[in-house]
């Protein structure tokens, strides 16, 4: 008797991943575990930078408040433009980056030691610290924190941060859920976040209306990965966006070594 081979299918089909499914078919985005960078995305994150040192510029230097008729109206995007990109890069991770973890550690004890001394509260890192935290117990449940805003009010945390921890909370839980879910749900959550200024006062309150916005700017940078910036002349600012947590620990102490130089 003789046998029949049976050829087999050398074709392979590869099952479908959440990040080949997301409405915006952007590259997954690793840059927080390795592996592609997303140029838009650190052009996005370049500019929360260069936002947060214009705005320290002119707090420390320059002695501008923060009013809806001033400069630093317009630095508040700064804030949940970070806080945002943080929850969408947190959300794209595989496993547990420990290493950036580590880091964030790390520039938040230099930040405060520089800024605690000066007003007595933690800087917004220490926020951002305890958002990663919570990440690493609750993994993508965090985006659940989305309401936290309304429980500003009621924190007794608010006397302790430069930035009322529920904000922060809220603003990384938005970048998660732009990460995880369609456009049209981080938008209408967005507007549940924007709904919170009704009971935030200012000068927090500011961040608040950003919010939508942010989320439409890292969706729209997500789509458009690899722009050629070279045409705007903006490639400076996705180095910036590679280097963020260096860039700012240096930015703090050395406006705050000027400021203290003029005093």
């Amino acid at each position: 008797m003789t046998k029949k081979k049976h050829k087999t299918s050398s074709t392979t089909r590869k099952s479908p991943t959440r990040d080949n499914l997301r409405c915006d078919n952007s590259p997954r985005d690793t840059s927080a575990v390795g592996g592609t960078r997303i140029a838009s995305l650190d052009a996005l994150r370049g500019l929360a930078i260069v936002l947060m040192i214009v705005d320290h510029c002119a707090f420390y230097l320059w002695d501008i408040p923060i009013a809806p008729t001033t400069l630093r109206i317009v630095t508040r995007l700064s804030m949940p433009l970070f806080c945002g990109l943080m929850g969408y890069f947190l959300a794209g991770q595989t496993k547990i980056n420990w290493k950036r973890f580590y880091q964030l550690c790390l520039a938040t004890v230099l930040v405060n030691l520089a800024f605690f001394s000066v007003h007595h509260k933690l800087e917004i890192l220490a926020s951002l610290l305890i958002c990663y935290g919570m990440f690493i117990c609750l993994r993508n449940w965090l985006s659940l924190a989305v309401v936290a805003v309304f429980l500003t009010p009621l924190d007794p945390s608010v006397a302790w941060f430069d930035y009322p921890l529920p904000i922060v909370l809220s603003c990384v839980a938005q970048g998660i859920i732009l990460r995880r879910h369609d456009l049209r749900i981080a938008v209408a959550t967005g507007a549940l976040v924007t709904l919170g200024a009704l009971v935030v006062s200012p000068p927090s309150v500011y961040v608040l209306f950003y919010v939508i916005p942010v989320s439409l700017l890292i969706a729209g940078a997500a789509r458009r990965s690899q722009p050629d910036w070279s045409l705007l002349r903006l490639e400076w600012l996705c180095t910036l966006g590679r280097y963020p947590l260096s860039i700012y620990v240096v930015q703090y102490w050395v406006v705050l070594a000027i400021h203290g130089g003029r005093g």
